[in-house]
């Protein structure tokens, strides 16, 4: 059964997700790449995820935490690398040959959630 929280936790995100996936899919228009309604949907449905796994987090522990968006965006970085669909931001590709016990799935997973903290922390969620 779904409880009011989940239910509110599950809907909150949607017209956000739709406004930052046109924000991103503007942002490749503006650097010249091509926008397609696969791109569009990837974007909305990263977003609408990430904030999507965040609520059985914050139901289990019972309150927001900076440490579900870490959780939330390694896992999505971790998920979005290992099945081709996303890259690494801030890596450079070189790096994973130097170090080659650095997967390319666990440098996702520090890459997104650190910018899923840094971004929470920013937006003052506590730890």
């Amino acid at each position: 059964m779904i409880s009011s929280y989940q239910k509110d936790c599950l809907t909150r995100p949607i017209p956000s997700a739709f406004v930052m996936g046109g924000v991103f899919s503007a942002f490749d228009v503006a650097m010249g790449q091509r926008i397609t309604p696969k791109s569009v949907g990837s974007y909305i449905a990263f977003i609408y995820t990430y904030n999507a796994m965040q609520c059985p987090m914050e139901e289990i522990h019972g309150r927001k935490s900076a440490l579900h968006n870490a959780l939330a965006g390694g896992m999505m970085g971790y998920i979005g690398v290992t099945s081709n669909r996303i890259g690494i931001p801030f890596v450079d590709p070189y790096t994973l040959y130097r170090y080659p016990f650095v997967t390319p799935g666990a440098a996702a997973f520090v890459v997104y959630g650190g910018m899923g903290l840094g971004l929470a922390m920013l937006g003052g969620k506590p730890l």
